[in-house]
């Protein structure tokens, strides 16, 4: 090669060397841009992280409260049905308790007129008894007269 070809090389690859210290300076902005937003993406992936973390840690807190609400459901379901049984009870035993008294006040108003049929044979029986009375003794004044 001459030294023609030499420089000309030279100069090619001083220039070449140039251009890329003049691109790597223009990407170096462009690097630092790209790091500083990398840099902001990795914090936004730990906050989402630390929001995942706190999101499933409430997920398992609602699970929890729902499941113990459910299982209040069913138990308070079960003392409902036990309590309206109770109360289906109580209304047969006060219908019963009605019907008794029903059939003890029928009971009443009868021994009732029995005892005021019983009151008027007794007056009555009295003055039928007044009357063998005086008749009797009339019966014994008859007999000591007519001795």
């Amino acid at each position: 090669m001459a030294d023609d070809e030499i420089q000309r090389g030279i100069e090619f690859l001083v220039q070449q060397q140039a251009k890329y210290d003049a691109r790597l300076e223009k990407d170096e902005s462009r690097l630092a841009s790209l790091e500083e937003y990398f840099k902001m993406l990795v914090e936004l992936a730990r906050g989402m992280d630390e929001r995942q973390d706190t999101m499933g840690e409430t997920t398992a807190t609602l699970s929890r409260t729902i499941n113990d609400l459910v299982q209040r459901t069913i138990t308070d379901e079960v003392r409902l049905a036990s309590l309206e049984e109770s109360f289906n009870l109580l209304v047969e035993l006060a219908r019963r308790t009605d019907e008794r008294l029903d059939a003890m006040g029928e009971t009443m108003a009868t021994l009732s007129h029995t005892m005021n049929e019983l009151a008027q044979r007794m007056i009555t029986d009295e003055s039928r008894l007044a009357r063998l009375e005086d008749s009797f003794t009339m019966l014994v004044e008859l007999a000591h007269k007519h001795e």
